[in-house]
């Protein structure tokens, strides 16, 4: 049996926060906007590994940083958590989505310090 699609209330406020939606089975879509403060690193830091738990060998799993600023270092931390605990899970296919220059970088990084670097990678939003 198939698991339910995820959607948990958005975490945070306009100024920072995530979202999580779709069936993990099929595409998992995780959503970041502008800076984290230690509240909402912390969700993060709580929910992502149970999330992540749940998507599947034939899942896409999007990671959508479009309107995400660089973070400071809970929010970095954040964000290890949620790929390591993806790092180990089968799945169909990564993709990273970010305009921000310093934002990429920084996931970029923290991408290959878990081990994340072959398998998820960036997809061209047009800006």
């Amino acid at each position: 049996m198939r698991a339910a699609e995820i959607s948990l209330p958005e975490v945070g406020t306009q100024s920072g926060g995530f979202r999580v939606s779709g069936p993990p089975h099929e595409a998992l879509r995780i959503e970041l906007w502008g800076f984290f403060d230690p509240d909402v690193a912390d969700a993060l830091t709580r929910l992502a590994p149970t999330v992540i738990q749940h998507v599947e060998l034939a899942a896409i799993f999007t990671l959508d940083a479009t309107n995400l600023k660089p973070q400071g270092p809970d929010g970095q931390q954040a964000l290890r958590v949620l790929f390591r605990a993806l790092a180990p899970i089968a799945f169909k296919k990564g993709v990273l989505l970010a305009s921000n220059v310093l934002t990429k970088m920084q996931l970029t990084r923290l991408v290959r310090e878990c081990g994340l670097d072959a398998r998820v990678g960036f997809e061209d939003i047009g800006t």
